[in-house]
């Protein structure tokens, strides 16, 4: 099969789509046939060398986390899915013809390949997210970043959660929010002001996931912990 490759770190003139082994289904997974996978910040970091800790590249370097496609071969233990199935999900080097999901969903009819594969990093990071600042109906939340990709996730989620959330974002992005049940503030210098203003004093939780606003700044929004002794903010 084909795959996108490196051996050397850099930017995208170091990236080759070349020959690469086929994988397929260990215990517990399913190998597609890739329709679309995404691309996230971990992919040009890791092609960029940011998580090498400093060490040469050795071997060949694979890209991919998450992709859309059509079941191809089922691993041992797996139920609910046969091959033939549309699914969208989360493994590793998805940039590929073929790819190995540790996770995965039934993809709709409905749903264009290309959002779907974007759905499986950005879908985790959002419901992990909320799940550790144990966000809950009546919580006003602020999330830093709503209109990207892990923000709008998250601020839907929560909304469909009960939640009241606010969200930073361009101004550009102001209706978008709004379309999605958001109440909007303009990010940058000064954005916390804005929030207490929107909110009409403290947030209960705040997720931070464009990491630009000065985490001090952040954290005096919310308490420093919920009476159940949970953190009520989170970088991601």
């Amino acid at each position: 099969m084909k795959a996108l490759q490196f051996t050397a770190y850099g930017g995208p003139e170091v990236l080759e789509w070349s020959d690469a082994p086929d994988p397929h289904a260990g215990h517990g997974q399913v190998r597609i046939a890739v329709r679309a996978a995404s691309v996230n910040p971990i992919d040009w970091k890791t092609l960029a060398g940011a998580l090498s800790g400093g060490q040469p590249m050795v071997g060949t370097g694979y890209l991919g986390y998450d992709a859309a496609g059509v079941v191809d071969e089922v691993g041992d233990g797996v139920t609910g899915v046969s091959v033939g199935d549309d699914v969208l999900g989360r493994g590793q080097n998805t940039h590929a013809e073929y790819a190995v999901l540790d996770s995965w969903a039934a993809k709709p009819s409905s749903i264009d390949w290309a959002v779907a594969a974007a759905a499986g990093v950005v879908g985790e990071t959002a419901e992990r997210g909320l799940r550790l600042l144990a966000v809950k109906a009546g919580d006003t939340l602020f999330v830093d970043g709503g209109a990207g990709g892990v923000g709008a996730v998250a601020v839907q989620t929560a909304a469909t959660r009960g939640a009241r959330v606010i969200a930073s974002s361009s101004e550009a992005n102001h209706d978008y929010l709004r379309e999605i049940g958001v109440i909007p503030v303009l990010y940058g210098e000064g954005v916390v002001a804005r929030v207490r203003a929107a909110a009409g004093g403290p947030v209960d939780a705040v997720l931070d996931v464009a990491g630009k606003t000065p985490i001090e700044e952040l954290i005096s929004l919310a308490p420093e912990a919920s009476p159940g002794g949970v953190d009520r903010q989170l970088r991601c």
